[in-house]
């Protein structure tokens, strides 16, 4: 197909028709960008609904159906995770030529030299929650005259109050329940995997809980053999017996802060990159479905364009689908390796707190020595025991959820093989318009619209 040149998009059309355009549940919109966001291929859902001819759309920035009313936080957070190599999930209301509009899920995922995003019609809860909370942030944005990033920082902010602990934890949901709202509606049955996966995120949100329970203990811990000292310098010769329990037992204590520290902050937070790994793989599982249904659709087009650039877009498409289920194993192994550096790491926390166990005796048993020192010291001892009981419970919890977790994702590695199989064989749904535009092979690249700009480069809508 010739390449178009970019055209400036809603040009004369209203702010907003205030019309939906209608969109099907059955129906997916297709489109591939190069790295700056210029359209090179698209199918009859993406023309359809942006009310665009093909010699409009290839060769012009996908913005072009940008619509006004999408906060500017959205395409700020959306493009960092796509320079960053990782798919990224957003709803997006977008404008028809005309001005009507309609509202996606999007799905999109770098691929060599630019990005592949296909996206479904919405329709679950989290949906109409976000309608709302866009709506709100945009008008935020106007009359505060709000920059990006502030606005980017207010919408997580906002998510973090709606119970989302991270981006990547609304990413994951929000893909999840609109994929088990599509199949729903379209009597197709859930993905397995998928649903394990989702299944694994509550015991992740249980552990990352109860790993900040185990740190608030520690903090609570940290300052008891403190107070045992300054207790001991009223009872006894500098360097007594209590005194030097006290000080080993917070040498030993210092020892397993750090080392509990190692495994509960910044990189080497255990939980927190388990939990990524596995939103990851929920993200790419349900990414590989949506691929490989649409390698389908431009196999058999019910619009046949050249077969040339049906065969190339085709093979495009159907790579990335499993390019995408195989880093679905990848970040299934990532999991499981962190999931038993997990269990290891509880094991030798619980195994140095009961070392705590020995030196603590020792100051009860010094302490009743009299009845001056046992009245002094009880209070602080009996609170050190409180605590102590209460890390090892929370070890002992933390172990089990970790052992859990990797249970259950030796489980879904188990059930993987057969679900592969099974998604490609599985018959297309019905009602999805196929037909791909595609640049010319040979034709020049497109080149940037006079007066874009580089934050323009938004490689889905």
């Amino acid at each position: 197909m010739m390449q178009a040149t970019p055209t400036n998009s809603h040009s004369g059309a209203p702010r907003d028709a205030g019309q939906e355009v209608p969109f099907e549940m059955g129906e997916l919109v297709y489109s591939r960008t190069d790295e700056r966001g210029i359209l090179l291929a698209a199918n009859d859902v993406f023309e359809r609904l942006g009310g665009y001819e093909w010699r409009e759309l290839i060769g012009s920035p996908h913005k072009i159906v940008r619509h006004p009313d999408m906060p500017k936080a959205f395409f700020h957070i959306f493009w960092q995770y796509l320079k960053a190599g990782e798919p990224s999930v957003g709803y997006v209301k977008n404008r028809s030529k005309d001005g009507r509009y309609y509202w996606v899920l999007a799905a999109a995922i770098p691929y060599d030299g630019g990005y592949f995003s296909v996206r479904m019609r919405p329709s679950s809860p989290i949906f109409h929650t976000m309608r709302a909370e866009y709506a709100r942030l945009r008008r935020r944005e106007e009359t505060e005259k709000l920059s990006a990033e502030a606005s980017a920082a207010i919408l997580l902010a906002r998510l973090t109050e709606l119970g989302y602990h991270s981006y990547p934890e609304f990413m994951s949901q929000a893909l999840h329940e609109e994929s088990l709202a599509r199949d729903a509606a379209l009597g197709k049955p859930p993905d397995k995997v998928a649903t394990h996966l989702s299944g694994l995120v509550t015991a992740l949100n249980d552990a990352l809980k109860e790993q900040t329970r185990l740190v608030s203990l520690f903090d609570s811990l940290k300052l008891l053999p403190v107070n045992m000292r300054l207790i001991a310098a009223r009872l006894e010769p500098q360097g007594g017996p209590i005194s030097q329990i006290s000080m080993n037992y917070k040498t030993s204590f210092d020892n397993i802060s750090e080392k509990l520290s190692n495994f509960v902050t910044g990189e080497g937070n255990i939980c927190g990159q388990m939990d990524i790994a596995v939103r990851r793989s929920l993200i790419l599982s349900n990414c590989a479905r949506l691929h490989l249904e649409m390698a389908r659709y431009i196999r058999k087009p019910e619009r046949t364009p050249p077969e040339v650039e049906r065969r190339e877009e085709y093979q495009i498409v159907e790579t990335l689908g499993q390019s995408s289920h195989a880093r679905v194993q990848i970040s299934l192994n990532e999991a499981l390796r962190l999931a038993a550096a997990l269990i290891a790491s509880a094991f030798e926390i619980r195994r140095l707190v009961l070392g705590l166990d020995t030196i603590r005796i020792l100051g009860r048993v010094e302490s009743r020595r009299d009845h001056v020192s046992e009245a002094a010291c009880s209070a602080t001892l009996d609170q050190i025991d409180a605590v102590q009981a209460e890390i090892s419970e929370s070890l002992q919890s933390l172990s089990n959820l970790a052992v859990a977790i990797q249970t259950g994702l030796s489980l879904i590695n188990v059930s993987r093989r057969p679900e592969s199989e099974a998604m490609a064989h599985r018959a297309p749904a019905t009602g999805a318009a196929t037909r791909v535009a595609a640049r010319a092979p040979n034709a020049p690249a497109a080149t940037r619209p006079p007066g874009a700009r580089p934050d323009d480069r938004i490689a889905a809508e």
